[in-house]
């Protein structure tokens, strides 16, 4: 059986408003064994809900004000900043020194990749699927779908290929904005 919180506040709340008899105290009390099927208060709140989040209609200048607490943060803690650090680019994951206190002093300001990419997004491969499939049917000839690196926080697509064909890239470049309309066209998230 499930432990809902809110659903005790609740049927107590209501139980306390009755003129009928108490119920029997085996009913009104909650017993338990040290062992909750509910998680910790603690447990619910995660560091990546009160992250910064980039969407897929942000302008540069957008996201490089989404960045700036990190970049901040990064200066703050003695930490060179990555030279590339946009969203389809790099994060930090990819990029941090093991036992680098800054990194992990500044990864809270840094910004999630859009929700489309994200790889705690069930949808998000198959998000990354349909770009692949958009960018062929504007004539991007070598694109294809990649998994998250080790440590990164999103998935990707891979541009030019095995050769690194130029014309693959550029072409890419231009049109992945074009296909993330088209493919979230109820609205950016």
């Amino acid at each position: 059986m499930k432990f809902i919180p809110g659903a005790v506040v609740i049927a107590l709340a209501l139980a306390g408003c009755s003129t009928a008899e108490p119920p029997p105290e085996k009913v009104a009390t909650l017993a338990t064994t040290g062992a909750s099927s509910a998680p910790p208060a603690a447990s619910t709140s995660s560091p990546d809900l009160e992250r910064p989040r980039y969407r897929l209609d942000m302008t540069n200048a957008d996201m490089d004000q989404l960045r700036a607490p990190w970049k901040q943060c990064m200066a703050e803690n003695g930490s060179p900043l990555p030279s590339s650090t946009g969203p389809g680019i790099s994060d930090p994951g990819q990029s941090a020194k093991p036992g680098d206190p800054a990194w992990a002093a500044c990864l809270p300001k840094y910004p999630l990749p859009p929700w489309q990419y994200d790889r705690n997004n069930p949808e998000s491969m198959d998000f990354v699927h349909k770009m692949v499939q958009c960018l062929r049917q504007k004539g991007v000839k070598q694109v294809s779908e990649m998994p998250p690196a080790a440590g990164s926080e999103r998935n990707m697509l891979a541009l030019g290929g095995e050769s690194n064909d130029a014309e693959s890239v550029a072409k890419g470049m231009e049109m992945i904005p074009v296909c993330e309309k088209e493919l979230t066209a109820g609205g950016a998230k």
